[in-house]
């Protein structure tokens, strides 16, 4: 079993920085859905987008590697052990990403509703409210309602499989990793050829599918026990941390300029730079780790669960008020941002945290757990 007892030196407070890069990965997502940017294609707006703003779902990569480090970090030991209860762990994960999940969904069922849109069925909704939409290959399944939420549906697979994945050890998760990944590309690049235009069900396969997202997230496992071996913390400063910082919008520009094509890009492109910016920054040596533990940035990640939720009903609804001005585009695509960064926050503050304080008081008191996703440092992700 590779779940060693905490050392001390190991504290969330030490990886706060990783909490501020959820921010930017965030960020980005919410960046890939101004797609509004895109409806002039000659202006230098559509060009940024595309080129630039549009790769931004590589946040979801990002997300998924440092969800496999975090639970590690956070509940390895503590299942292990008995310390946590596994009933707890189940309910404190679910209660960390269910409740703003179903009211957002439930808002989207309102606003067609009042709309006179096209609601969905109850099968498609009974899939959203439980989480497990994104096992559906159609695309009008999985991304129903508010779409960003499919990666919650993965999030929730993750989260059921960590308790046993936690206790295979490295010399067998290690080659199942490389495996699983040597079968992905095979698939992709057999898409590429069966198949070379684009496939809805194909986006499903590489970008969504939680079988296939697995290994982002047995990746973030892997690298938390690299990383309480202090592998690579020789190297890992500010420079290694300055060229990581650059080379993800470097590839996010390159793919897009090479034509990369999709089956590759969703998941296997990012993947290595998304790995190496988890380990990098989880060292925390260089300077802009200092920045990112600094309070704004700490604040902002712990909002990004919030941004991650509730950018797209603002986009969307923004962009059907705005009346189609591409003039207007790069003024709406500036003024967007600022206003979801604050209701993120405010969610935050003001339902986020009082319910998850009250959540774990109640186990407290029952005696049933002593869980470690307090502070600045929670185990979303996504998430």
């Amino acid at each position: 079993m590779d779940a060693p007892r905490p050392n001390p030196s190991f504290t969330s407070s030490a990886l706060a920085q990783l909490t501020g890069l959820r921010f930017v990965a965030a960020f980005a997502v919410l960046l890939s859905h101004l797609d509004f940017l895109g409806a002039d294609p000659g202006s230098w707006g559509s060009w940024i987008y595309e080129t630039l703003f549009r790769q931004g779902y590589c946040g979801v990569s990002f997300f998924y590697v440092l969800s496999g480090f975090i639970l590690s970090h956070a509940y390895g030991y503590r299942l292990a052990s008995g310390e946590t209860q596994l009933r707890s762990y189940f309910l404190l994960r679910i209660c960390r990403i269910g409740p703003l999940h179903w009211v957002m969904a439930l808002f989207f069922l309102a606003w067609l509703a009042a709309a006179k849109g096209a609601v969905p069925g109850p099968g498609t909704i009974g899939l959203n409210m439980l989480l497990l939409h994104a096992w559906s290959p159609d695309f009008t399944v999985h991304y129903a309602l508010n779409g960003p939420s499919w990666s919650l549906s993965d999030e929730l697979f993750f989260y059921a499989a960590f308790p046993w994945l936690s206790r295979v050890s490295t010399r067998i998760l290690a080659p199942c990793l490389v495996l699983g990944l040597m079968l992905i590309t095979v698939l992709a690049v057999s898409a590429m050829i069966w198949q070379p235009g684009y496939s809805p069900r194909l986006e499903w396969l590489f970008y969504v599918a939680p079988p296939v997202r697995l290994a982002d997230f047995v990746t973030g496992m892997l690298l938390h026990r690299a990383w309480r071996q202090k592998w690579g913390r020789r190297w890992a400063g500010t420079t290694a941390e300055l060229c990581v910082t650059l080379a993800i919008p470097a590839a996010m520009v390159g793919f897009s300029l090479l034509a990369l094509p999709m089956p590759l890009r969703w998941q296997l492109a990012y993947l290595p730079l998304m790995a190496c910016a988890v380990l990098v920054f989880a060292h925390g040596r260089g300077a802009i780790s200092q920045v990112l533990r600094s309070r704004w940035p700490v604040l902002l990640g712990e909002a990004s669960f919030a941004l991650y939720l509730t950018h797209r009903p603002l986009v969307t609804l923004a962009a059907r008020l705005w009346g189609g001005d591409p003039a207007f585009a790069p003024v709406l695509a500036a003024m967007l941002p600022p206003v979801c960064i604050a209701l993120s926050i405010a969610v935050l503050l003001l339902f986020e945290r009082p319910l998850l304080r009250r959540v774990r008081r109640r186990l407290r008191q029952r005696g049933q757990t002593n869980d470690p996703a307090g502070g600045g440092l929670k185990a979303w992700q996504p998430s």
